[in-house]
């Protein structure tokens, strides 16, 4: 039946510009994934990541150039004279079987554990590095293989070096090219501007063209554009314009053309033998183990958790585009056949049977691999962390730290204005310690990371990476000499995982509180930046290993330059009762100590019942208030009678217009009727019923700034 059909499907005018076409897509691909890959990363990754990197490439080869041993005693020779395994091909299809699935392509790894939103965690950037140096130890025994093969092949070793060399040269003019114009269009192009289309266009052209030239030197046409994108610098303005351009070309439109290639010779008629295919699937899914066992080994030589050592190993062995490419070089006589042949009418060195094979190994392990890391990988686990999460428990003297996080430069004078206000001055007063996490969307390249500026000294470091947002804050750490400690980072990192940066670093350095902008819908903010923002909140709340603040920047606030010495801030305390009302109360304590805060705190009693022990619990916190601000002429304490949701919603919207901040719980107990009477108008459940109210249109003309509290249980 498919002979039937095939040459209606599949004409023979037709099918070689649709290998053209998808080998030019293969082409773009293999460079954008160079374009996206950092390649220093491979030379600052630590001693642990080199000897991973190694001996997962070495080990699980040299046990499957072993283990085809049995494999060589079936080899007979066929009618033409070669060597052949029956139902197999020929004998050398074993040897790049084991060079495949012992590398780990980085492209591949990063692709895979994006799509898993695990790239910005530990164990997803170790993951990354790791493939870094495999892909680099793999390439070294390329080069040793092809030099032993060419002289085989020829009887030379003299013409076999000369060939290496001519290869040599070509990549060494590749880079004396392509890396001065790379930074040369760097270089032109406008701080904060966009790459030229032209350079764009030209950058295509050239991919072509050396893909081709490296084909004709025998690279392979895949080589050289997948070098010359390791040339081109990674993330903006170059790398971003590079993906942002050129990934839906090539991924949307070429790519398409090329699995249609890969179906058309995909032969699941031709399988002959379902025994050998499966000693050969296990032969595949027997160097995935012992690659996944060196990762285990190695965590047990390093002390380190062995689950996550063989989730390490899990990661490593991801497959992926750059396999399947390979396993269609083994197909065919060469790799650029899709250019040259057809493909039922190709001297193979695999048989359809393998190719097959082969194809079901990626899929197998790639699905089952995947399966099982987003199963038992939990990057912000809190099971085992032992201390305080919350303000509530902290000693009044003890030092105040937290995590700011912050998409762009909108939130910095309520960020700062806030900060101030939680450093107490006077001497023998607590100080603070506040961590400034700038988030930035990974783009243009492959690798996520989490950029430190300061070292344990307190030096700033990788100056290059920083920006206006973080002079804001170390300008006010000048200010404040040494009232408060800035520790500025970048995390550069997908959009749908910032949350697990904000978590981790939260997490690593033991905070209380974590600060998270919100922005409302008249803030003039970005739409891209506002529904980043909050889709990142939700994340934080329901994930966080401690307390977080959601501080919602009106468009009004003032943007006034901040001196702390003259340093005026006024703020008003909502309080109903419940966990994050108390933590929110316990922030406004450390708050009060500040000579230049005027405090208001209304209590809401409520006529509904109430738990006894909750009751108690927020009379025992609401008095050990009054008792810390008694004498205290910048704080007011009143408490309100509230017999229904109207007298409640009056005293809310008694909030004075000279208010520059007001603080509430996100979720109030359960005997403040908010709740009942007011949660199905709420817009953003993420603020509560209370937040949501006063981020509303009604409040637009306060130029007040709103922080929603939420405590950590």
């Amino acid at each position: 039946m498919a002979e039937s059909y095939e040459p209606t499907l599949f004409r023979d005018d037709v099918i070689s510009y649709t290998r053209l076409l998808a080998a030019y897509g293969a082409m773009i691909k293999f460079f954008l994934i160079g374009v996206k890959i950092d390649p220093t990363l491979a030379w600052r990754s630590g001693k642990r990541t080199a000897i991973l990197g190694f001996g997962s490439m070495v080990i699980p080869f040299l046990f499957l150039l072993a283990l085809q041993l049995p494999f060589m005693r079936l080899v007979k020779i066929d009618d033409e004279g070669n060597r052949v395994i029956p139902s197999i091909g020929d004998p050398d299809v074993f040897l790049h079987l084991a060079a495949t699935v012992a590398a780990t392509p980085p492209s591949v790894v990063a692709d895979v554990l994006a799509d898993l939103r695990l790239l910005n965690t530990e164990l997803g950037r170790f993951a990354v590095a790791t493939s870094m140096v495999n892909e680099i130890t793999r390439w070294s025994i390329f080069v040793v293989y092809r030099v032993i093969d060419t002289a085989h092949q020829r009887h030379s070793y003299v013409k076999a070096i000369q060939e290496v060399v001519g290869m040599g040269a070509f990549l060494i003019a590749l880079l004396s090219l392509v890396w001065p114009w790379a930074r040369w269009i760097v270089r032109r192009t406008p701080k904060g501007g966009r790459v030229a289309e032209w350079h764009i266009l030209v950058m295509m052209l050239a991919v072509l063209t050396i893909g081709a030239l490296s084909d004709a030197l025998g690279l392979g046409f895949l080589d050289a554009p997948l070098v010359m994108g390791l040339l081109v610098p990674d993330g903006p303005p170059l790398g971003m314009a590079l993906v942002e351009q050129l990934e839906l070309f090539s991924t949307e439109l070429l790519l398409p053309l090329f699995f249609l290639t890969v179906g058309y010779i995909t032969a699941f008629d031709r399988i002959n033998n379902p025994i050998m295919m499966l000693w050969m699937l296990l032969y595949i899914l027997s160097g995935h183990v012992v690659k996944a066992l060196v990762a285990v080994f190695a965590g047990v030589y390093y002390r380190a958790s062995i689950q996550k050592a063989a989730l390490l190993g899990l990661m490593l062995n991801f497959k992926g585009l750059v396999e399947l490419m390979v396993y269609i070089g083994v197909k065919g006589d060469r790799v650029s056949y899709l250019i040259r042949s057809h493909a039922h009418n190709l001297t193979s060195s695999g048989s359809p049977q393998g190719f097959v094979t082969a194809l079901i190994s990626i899929v197998l392990v790639t699905g089952v691999c995947s399966w099982l890391v987003t199963t038992f990988y939990d990057p912000l686990d809190t099971r085992h962390n032992v201390g305080y999460r919350a303000l509530q428990h902290l000693n009044a003297q003890e030092k105040f730290s937290a995590v700011a996080t912050m998409l762009n430069e909108d939130p910095v004078p309520a960020m700062l204005d806030l900060f101030e206000a939680s450093c107490a001055t006077p001497a023998g007063q607590s100080s603070s310690c506040i961590h400034v996490l700038h988030l930035v969307e990974l783009s243009g390249r492959a690798n996520s990371t989490l950029v430190p500026h300061k070292n344990r000294k307190g030096e700033l470091v990788n100056p290059a990476q920083m920006d206006r947002l973080h002079n804001a804050f170390l300008n006010y750490e000048k200010r404040k000499k040494e009232g408060v400690a800035i520790l500025p980072f970048t995390a550069i990192s997908p959009y749908t995982t910032m949350h697990q940066d904000i978590c981790s670093l939260a997490m690593d350095k033991c905070v209380p509180f974590v600060i998270v902008p919100f922005p409302r819908f008249d803030s003039g903010a970005s739409r891209e930046i506002e529904k980043v923002a909050r889709n990142i909140v939700p994340q934080v709340l329901s994930q966080a290993p401690c307390s977080v603040g959601i501080l919602v920047h009106h468009a009004l606030t003032s943007s006034r330059p901040l001196v702390p010495e003259k340093f005026r801030y006024s703020v008003k305390v909502l309080f109903w009762g419940g966990n994050d009302d108390r933590e929110a109360l316990s922030y406004a304590a450390r708050m009060a100590r500040h000579p230049g805060v005027r405090m208001s705190v209304a209590r809401f009693q409520q006529q509904a019942k109430i738990a006894e022990d909750e009751l108690s619990w927020d009379d025992v916190i609401f008095k050990e208030f009054v008792r810390g601000v008694a004498g205290n002429e910048r704080v007011t304490v009143e408490e309100l009678a509230a017999r229904d949701i109207n007298e409640t919603m009056a005293g809310i919207k008694s909030i004075e217009s000279e208010c520059d901040l007001v603080m509430v719980g996100r979720e109030q107990c359960a005997g403040s009727m908010l709740g009942e009477a007011l949660g199905k108008w709420v817009e953003l459940p993420e603020l509560g019923v209370v937040g949501d109210m006063l981020a509303s249109n009604d409040f637009a003309k306060f130029s007040f700034s709103v922080l929603v509290v939420q405590q950590h249980s």
